[in-house]
């Protein structure tokens, strides 16, 4: 079954074609990252998927049900962590439930089962100013799955940790996604990223956006990050730099 649709999606911001015939698909329990030089649409796609932004034309289905507003089968995770600095760990992973008006209490398992499978057991009590920023967005992450979303969209979720934190949340992102197998978009500007998360990499062009690229990713699951290192590995991101830098090129520079 197919998890995410998007069939010849164009946007415009004024007079400047933001996107142009885009076109993919994630099927249920895949993921897909997509990756691309700055400004060349990305964000607006997600934001498009979700329902927060209204594509010209095209055709955008989530499990077969067309995109018309806010999709409540989505959750989104944001570069920035945005937890509440006034409420503890429990308090902001229970915030997705509290806007949409599902019932708390009747979740409170659900609750303890996401941040124990995240890695925050026994720091339900704490506020985030007392907490890594690794372990700010793994509150982010439980935040989104706690409503059970069957389509998990993440721009940039990791951009901000230092290279060694990013590695282990990468890492830890697979182990919590072969647990609860939802459909991932994800938006990275890191190759090496793209490449281990992946089944699917889209890669991107820009002024307009389009998709330039679409490559399966081969390596058997689960991995290990030392698949980096292997020469199929590098291939690969050789690859994508390559299509990235033409782009770059044909457009005029950075």
């Amino acid at each position: 079954m197919i998890g995410v649709s998007v069939q010849g999606v164009n946007k415009r911001f004024g007079g400047i074609q933001v996107l142009k015939d885009v076109s993919f698909t994630a099927n249920e329990g895949e993921f897909v990252t997509i990756v691309g030089p700055s400004g060349c649409g990305k964000t607006t796609l997600l934001r498009i998927i979700d329902g927060l932004e209204k594509a010209d034309s095209g055709d955008v289905r989530i499990d077969g049900r067309p995109v018309s507003g806010p999709a409540r089968e989505c959750a989104f995770v944001f570069q920035a962590d945005s937890l509440m600095p006034w409420r503890t760990v429990w308090d902001n992973c229970k915030l997705g439930l509290e806007l949409r008006n599902i019932d708390v209490k009747a979740n409170r398992g659900r609750i303890q089962e996401l941040l124990n499978l995240v890695g925050l057991r026994g720091f339900e009590k704490h506020y985030p100013r007392q907490l890594s920023g690794g372990m700010r967005q793994r509150v982010n992450l439980a935040r989104a799955l706690v409503v059970d979303p069957d389509v998990l969209l993440m721009d940039e979720p990791f951009a901000a940790l230092d290279a060694q934190t990013r590695e282990i949340m990468q890492k830890e992102l697979l182990r919590i996604w072969a647990d609860q197998r939802k459909t991932v978009v994800f938006i990275t500007h890191q190759l090496d990223e793209a490449v281990y998360l992946a089944d699917q990499v889209l890669v991107m062009g820009r002024k307009p956006g389009v998709i330039a690229d679409e490559i399966t990713v081969p390596f058997e699951r689960p991995r290990e990050l030392s698949i980096k290192r292997t020469e199929e590995f590098g291939k690969l991101v050789e690859r994508i730099w390559g299509t990235i830098e033409g782009v770059i090129r044909e457009t005029g520079g950075i």
